[in-house]
């Protein structure tokens, strides 16, 4: 007997989504940073232990306000993991308090013939009472739903976590080969690596409006002793342009070196990376490029 079953793990932006299914994968699938709304599209992160498969959906962060068709395409990708899910995984920032619930509850409310476990993460920065308070007023709005304390930067609690998530995976086939870890392409986990040093590396002076797209890759399959990879950085405005190459190169030089070392550690062989900054202007607001480009896909 074989069970299998998807696993949608939705919350606010940076609430740590990304970080629960790196410690639930017990490896890294998903980019974080400090930054909301880092992840943009749905990534699977796919578990094998003997007959059993769980495949974690990593969504982007629901946007309340969605402005831009990104952000609008972005939450599309959200509700496209519940058309699919075995078990929602409600996802709340402990930091954020009763409000955050509040506010992800209304909008998973209306689901009800799908199990959920609601997950406060992020307690290694709430001193007990606090857990207990945020416990007990959860408790008092929902009663029939069971709440997890967690860390998944720490992993406390994630362990028995997980132990909760494989008991409701369902009988089924498994619906990927075992072997696998993602339904996403290695050029998709290098573009990946690559925003998240951004993200790092430029902090504030470069926003949201960012994109990578891979437009070279040789050597990765073939597993060349050196792979090659060349890399676009898509900026929205003229003036980031300047920002990411820094002063006579030294800050897009400083991303590449970061970059690549992530980028080796990740193929597990020697990488050259080619960056190159190109404007793309008020991109998230132009759903035909956006959908052409595959920034979502």
């Amino acid at each position: 007997m074989t069970r299998a079953g998807f696993v949608s793990i939705i919350g606010l932006p940076n609430s740590g989504k990304s970080t629960l299914v790196n410690a639930l994968s017990e490896g890294k699938i998903s980019i974080v940073s400090p930054k909301p709304q880092t992840t943009r599209q749905r990534v699977f992160s796919i578990v094998n232990k003997d007959s059993l498969q769980i495949i974690f959906s990593d969504t982007p962060g629901w946007i309340l306000d969605a402005k831009y068709p990104l952000h609008k395409l972005m939450n599309d990708k959200i509700s496209e993991s519940l058309s699919d899910a075995d078990l929602i995984v409600i996802l709340v920032d402990g930091q954020k308090g009763i409000q955050e619930f509040i506010q992800i509850h209304e909008l998973t409310s209306k689901i009800d013939h799908l199990p959920k476990l609601i997950v406060i993460n992020k307690i290694d920065l709430l001193i007990q009472t606090q857990q207990e308070q945020l416990l007990a007023e959860i408790q008092k709005m929902i009663s029939d739903i069971p709440v997890f304390l967690i860390s998944a930067k720490t992993a406390h609690g994630v362990p028995e976590l997980m132990s909760n998530i494989e008991n409701k995976i369902p009988e089924h086939p498994f619906y990927f080969p075992d072997d696998i870890i993602s339904d996403k392409p290695i050029r998709f986990f290098i573009s990946e690596l690559i925003r998240e040093q951004i993200f790092f590396q430029y902090q504030d002076e470069i926003p949201y409006s960012v994109f990578v797209e891979i437009y070279s890759c040789k050597g990765v399959d073939e597993g060349l002793e050196m792979a090659k990879i060349e890399a676009i950085i898509h900026v929205s405005k003229e003036s980031q342009v300047s920002i990411m190459l820094g002063k006579g190169g030294s800050k897009i030089k400083a991303l590449g070196i970061s970059a690549r070392k992530e980028i080796e550690s990740y193929l597990g062989q020697k990488v050259y990376l080619g960056l190159t900054v190109k404007i793309k202007k008020d991109w998230r607001n132009n759903q035909a490029f956006i959908e052409k480009s595959g920034i979502l896909r």
